[in-house]
């Protein structure tokens, strides 16, 4: 993988992956999300495909998925994330039981994102909501 960062001007940039896919990032936060943002949108992203992935392996009966992921930074330079809150809402006649299971392995085993953060010394932690059809 080969990220090209480019200035635009001010605190915007533009982002291409692999020369490929291009994104806006906005130090201000004004036009496009930050940096900061990008990696909280990289680990919800990241933890949401492994759960549909292991719920499909499953065969739970998923029919939509929202995660939703809140970041505390530290006061101080250099700001690092310190907690983050996960919260899952799953839509479908699955089992509680399931739907753990496939949490757990996404936040413990699969997802780098997820892994990356804890190591680093972010709390992360995790809630779930299951809405039938």
């Amino acid at each position: 993988m080969k990220i090209e960062i480019d200035w635009i001007k001010e605190d915007k940039f533009i982002s291409t992956v692999d020369g490929k896919h291009s994104l806006t990032i906005d130090g201000g936060r004004i036009i496009a999300p930050s940096a900061m943002d990008f990696l909280l949108v990289g680990l919800g992203s990241c933890t949401a495909i492994d759960v549909v992935d292991i719920l499909r392996k499953m065969k739970e009966p998923l029919t939509a998925l929202k995660v939703e992921v809140e970041g505390t930074r530290a006061d101080e330079p250099p700001r690092v994330y310190t907690e983050v809150k996960i919260k899952y809402i799953a839509k479908g006649k699955i089992k509680n039981e399931k739907l753990i299971k496939a949490i757990e392995l996404s936040q413990e085993k699969y997802c780098s994102a997820s892994i990356m953060f804890k190591r680093s010394g972010a709390k992360v932690t995790y809630e779930y909501e299951i809405v039938e059809d």
